[in-house]
């Protein structure tokens, strides 16, 4: 099986956990959604969220969104100890509860901006997907 059943395994986890974040009753009537699309083994999901954005709750992933692409980076490409795959199916997902969430892109680029180095932002825009890269593109130029 090697190293890439036990991470899939946790990614598997790690996305639901994510995904299942906020659920109960309030997914009735007052939320937004995202769909998130298959990967791999993973499944397409919907991340729900709350109309209103909430300030604090947008810094906060946005936050985690830049930490979580510093780790990316890290697994990335030849030189990598394991592949990414784990820490791309918890970027992608932070981002799609930062969209669901109706969060402003400038929150994100700032996180970014605060946490990445100039060549580490290019990198993670360059590895990630299209669609997901140009989400990230467009949060950095509203942040500047």
């Amino acid at each position: 099986m090697g190293i890439r059943s036990p991470l899939a395994c946790a990614a598997a986890c790690a996305l639901a956990l994510l995904a299942g974040c906020g659920s109960g009753s309030r997914h009735a009537t007052g939320t937004t959604g995202v769909t998130v699309p298959a990967y791999g083994v993973f499944p397409a999901t919907t991340v729900r969220s709350p109309e209103a954005t909430e300030s604090n709750r947008c810094r906060a992933t946005a936050r985690s969104f830049a930490e979580d692409s510093v780790d990316l980076l890290a697994h990335f490409g030849s030189k990598a100890a394991y592949p990414a795959d784990l820490n791309y199916v918890i970027v992608r997902s932070e981002l799609s509860s930062f969209q669901a969430g109706r969060c402003d892109l400038q929150l994100l680029g700032r996180a970014l901006e605060s946490r990445l180095s100039p060549r580490q932002r290019v990198d993670l825009v360059a590895d990630l997907p299209r669609t997901t890269a140009a989400v990230v593109r467009e949060a950095l130029v509203r942040a500047s």
